[in-house]
């Protein structure tokens, strides 16, 4: 068994090093353990590289086989045990924790009370595997890579304070509003997309300021400034509180926010629970929106 567990951490991880860590054992020992194996079973599991080392397709077929049954064997001892518990690391960007994750904490927090989640604010895109986080929640505008599991889709819709847009015959009178002063976040370069979307297709001069954080856009917008393109998720708060309108029923899909598990930390039953939480807190979300 410990050889089957050294080959299945560092045929999982891609590492000896990062098996090791997991195992909490030294590097020959994970070295020896799967000599040993590949010896019993007369193949090779691993082929030397300059980086590293790398499977087979030997052992990528029984890495397949062999790590459903060590799953099943962690979820199963982990039923009879306590509820979970522990430290799960989160980085994500500033927007997405104060607009989105941390009014929904509480939820967390009520229903596992024995985790405690700490969140690693940064625009910087990591990798986590590196940086030994447990989850990352980030923006992805393109194809995102492998791994990536979506939460919810970017729409980004156009809002300003209340009064502030100018009207005509009781609605948005776009052209007057093409003319004024204008907010953009640096992510979001889509006042044209929306304009035309929204029905005024002549060509326009637009006053477009340098882009802003996605905060300062928004609270830009709550202070009078100007209308504001935002994702929609990101301007909830100030939309539910009145501080913000929605300017037209206009919205452009760009991009959406990914979720990745740290391979070492998935089994672990708190970042489990912490990972489902976040998708029921996302098809919550969505099935409440906007009525």
């Amino acid at each position: 068994m410990n050889a089957l567990r050294a080959f299945e951490a560092a045929g999982r991880l891609g590492s000896f090093t990062k098996a090791a860590e997991e195992l909490n054992v030294s590097h020959s020992a994970i070295s020896r353990h799967v000599r040993g194996l590949e010896k019993r079973l007369n193949v090779h599991l691993f082929q030397a590289q300059n980086t590293g080392v790398a499977l087979t397709e030997q052992g990528r077929t029984y890495l397949s086989e062999i790590t459903p049954a060590f799953d099943q064997i962690a979820h199963a001892t982990e039923a009879l045990s306590i509820p979970p518990q522990g430290t799960v690391t989160l980085t994500t960007e500033n927007t997405v924790a104060q607009k989105w994750l941390i009014p929904r904490l509480a939820n967390l927090r009520a229903r596992h009370p024995e985790i405690d989640l700490k969140l690693s604010v940064t625009t910087q895109v990591m990798d986590i595997d590196a940086h030994d986080f447990d989850m990352g929640l980030r923006y992805v505008r393109g194809k995102p890579a492998e791994g990536y599991h979506l939460l919810f889709r970017s729409a980004v819709r156009a809002y300003a304070a209340p009064g502030f847009a100018p009207m005509s015959n009781g609605k948005v009178d776009l052209r007057a509003l093409a003319t004024g002063p204008l907010i953009e976040e640096a992510t979001f370069r889509l006042w044209p997309e929306w304009f035309q979307q929204a029905g005024l297709d002549d060509a326009l001069d637009l006053k477009l300021p340098h882009p802003l954080s996605a905060i300062l856009a928004i609270q830009s917008a709550v202070a009078g400034l100007g209308p504001v393109l935002m994702d929609k998720n990101l301007a909830e708060p100030e939309r539910q509180s009145g501080a913000l309108v929605e300017l037209a029923d206009v919205e452009i899909d760009f991009g959406g926010y990914y979720l990745v598990v740290n391979a070492r930390a998935g089994r672990r039953k708190a970042v489990r629970a912490v990972y489902e939480w976040l998708l029921e807190e996302c098809a919550a979300a969505q099935g409440m929106r906007l009525d």
